[in-house]
């Protein structure tokens, strides 16, 4: 099973919050925890104790902070091209078209049982997306969230790739949601009706959350009162 970890999409809404890019924003290893780690790095740890093939997709601007990390953990680095659209275009080099492919978004905070949940729908081969469907009672996101994504024909997923990419320049799906477009295709619903269905979406409901822009990162209860240097505000 390869495990590609992408954090090459573009920080747009991370805005430079804390002076860092948000997979290198200080996190709780554990909810109450006072380890206190990287973003990413607590991704990629959980990562390699899961498989021995983990790939980390690296920003073309500024790869080394990234490479550096993946040497220490034992994973292998893809640095993206400028300019990619979003975590599957940027990733798409390294899908192993021979076996099961999974793609964590880099900026999340996981829970171990989150990941379980993830490579347990995994290893049931075909495609699955795991994520939130609706807004969480326990970080305080109003809204639905995609986490991570499996499947095992990279033929097919290039297709979708390429059909989702169609669809959105043609304007008839939001170009923000590459993840949730092709989730709807493989549905067969509406590409801008928020609808999720089994057996393509497996529901991850717990502290696991996208630390995608500064309001995630000052609620979630992982980095709740972290400052830049990793400790606890007064």
């Amino acid at each position: 099973m390869r495990v590609i970890v992408a954090a090459a999409g573009p920080q747009t809404k991370w805005g430079g919050y804390l002076g860092v890019r948000s997979h290198f924003a200080p996190a709780r290893a554990f909810l109450g925890s006072g380890l206190v780690l990287p973003l990413l790095e607590l991704a990629l740890m959980q990562a390699v104790f899961w498989s021995r093939d983990v790939w980390l997709v690296a920003p073309g601007d500024e790869p080394r902070p990234y490479e550096s990390l993946a040497r220490f953990y034992g994973a292998r680095t893809h640095v993206a091209q400028p300019g990619t659209r979003n975590e599957f275009e940027s990733t798409r080099t390294v899908w192993a078209p021979d076996r099961t492919n999974v793609l964590l978004l880099g900026d999340v905070w996981w829970t171990p049982e989150a990941f379980g949940r993830v490579f347990a729908g995994a290893a049931g081969g075909g495609f699955r997306f795991y994520g939130r469907e609706q807004a969480s009672t326990l970080t305080g996101t109003p809204y639905g969230e995609i986490f991570a994504q499996s499947w095992t024909d990279s033929t097919e997923m290039g297709r979708l790739t390429d059909t989702v990419r169609s669809e959105q320049d043609s304007g008839r799906a939001d170009r923000t949601k590459h993840g949730w477009t092709m989730l709807r295709m493989l549905q067969g619903t509406p590409l801008r009706e928020h609808l999720v269905q089994p057996p393509w979406w497996v529901e991850v409901d717990d502290a696991t959350d996208d630390i995608d822009v500064p309001a995630d990162y000052r609620r979630h209860p992982a980095t709740r009162g972290l400052h830049k240097g990793g400790s606890a505000c007064a």
